[in-house]
């Protein structure tokens, strides 16, 4: 069976790499043969910046194995990783004339051997020098990918070669699930509009980028929101926006935020789309206190213990009311009873016995932060135990 695959995959490859009569271009004839033989191929400078990409397959990204061998050394670039992602991935270092790459090719079934993708990457290699390709620099992409990965000296040295300021910096951006040029699209409209600018790194199925000061030196989060209700009824499943911070220091850990909460900030918030730095740092702290333990946890959930005292269906309810209350309805009444579908006389009745059982005033603002972290960890705790 294995030789059958590796068969199928060099010939169809080779049909692909080599039809200079029916493709334009080596990115294109590669294109459709990842698209054809099912496996995802990145072309990297050394310091791991993409300059060609083709993934084939949603929901497994190249990004962590790109995370994982950054730093490594070269000779270690040649192991076959089983286990990022669920997939097989091979690379392999490539001279050409405009300088030193790499090729990660990633199995998207595991129907290849190693074998097979040595000598997939031998054809890559082949094609590129009959094609004569020699890959563009995109210093933009590059910068990018630089804060992305908190290569501060990298991303410093850049900073010259793309003619931006590091003071000019004003936040980041990360939008998941939606086409890179129709994400730009909509991007473009709503810098023109609030007089800022963004360095932008689109990729097939997401967009970073990295705000710039133009005629305004703020994002406007409000409006913010309003473009990432477009984004979505474009195909984007959210946005994350870290805005009002500056420098390559900040950039960086920006985009680390982003990078480390964006699986739990949406199981805090729902029914949000758009997350800002706040709810980012609030979702970072509950996953450090939920993975920690111990007697911060503890505190925190000592806060709604009282409410799971009574009967299971009534600590339910209260527990749930006071939840979308407090994180999802901005403590708004009405909101509340939107939400759940209730009566608003409803979440005020429930709303009068969570005080009376808590002995506190949930309205209050020195109160609100306190909950707020119990709930949040609550929410993160219930998600990992149902998966």
């Amino acid at each position: 069976m294995s030789e059958s695959f590796s068969n199928s995959l060099i010939s169809n490859t080779i049909f692909h790499l080599l039809n200079f009569e029916r493709y334009p271009s080596f990115q294109v004839a590669l294109k459709e043969a990842a698209i054809n033989n099912n496996f995802q191929v990145v072309i990297f400078t050394e310091e791991f910046n993409r300059v060609f990409t083709v993934e084939t397959r949603h929901n497994i990204t190249v990004e962590d194995a790109v995370r994982a061998k950054v730093g490594m050394d070269a000779s270690d670039l040649q192991k076959v990783l089983v286990g990022q992602a669920g997939v097989t991935t091979f690379w392999r270092p490539v001279n050409m004339k405009s300088g030193k790459y790499y090729i990660l090719l990633v199995d998207n079934e595991g129907s290849f051997s190693q074998d097979d993708l040595s000598k997939l990457s031998e054809i890559i290699e082949l094609a590129m020098g009959m094609w004569n390709y020699s890959p563009e620099r995109d210093v933009v992409s590059e910068l990018i990918g630089a804060l992305r990965r908190g290569n501060r000296n990298l991303a410093q040295t850049l900073l010259d070669e793309v003619g931006v300021k590091e003071s000019d910096m004003i936040g980041v951006y990360y939008i998941p699930g939606i086409n890179g040029e129709e994400a730009v699209k909509q991007l473009l409209s709503f810098e023109e509009k609030n007089g800022i600018k963004s360095l932008k790194q689109p990729e097939r199925d997401e967009v970073a980028g990295v705000f710039v000061k133009g005629a305004s030196s703020c994002v406007d989060m409000e409006k913010w929101g309003e473009l990432t209700g477009s984004l979505c009824a474009a195909g984007a499943r959210m946005s994350f926006c870290s805005a009002g911070v500056s420098g390559i220091e900040s950039i960086c850990q920006g985009f680390k935020t982003i990078s480390e909460t964006e699986d739990f900030v949406p199981r805090i918030f729902p029914l949000k789309r758009c997350f800002t730095k706040y709810e980012m740092a609030l979702a970072f702290n509950c996953v450090r206190i939920c993975m920690d333990g111990g007697g911060v946890k503890s505190s925190y959930q000592q806060l709604i213990r009282p409410l799971s005292e009574g009967s299971e269906s009534k600590s339910r309810q209260l527990m749930d009311t006071l939840e979308t209350f407090i994180l999802d309805a901005g403590t708004s009444t009405t909101n509340t009873a939107k939400i759940m579908n209730i009566h608003a006389n409803t979440v005020q009745y429930r709303l009068k016995h969570i005080r009376d059982i808590l002995g506190i005033d949930i309205g209050d603002t020195t109160v609100i932060p306190g909950l707020t972290m119990a709930l949040a960890i609550r929410r993160i705790e219930k998600e990992v135990h149902t998966i």
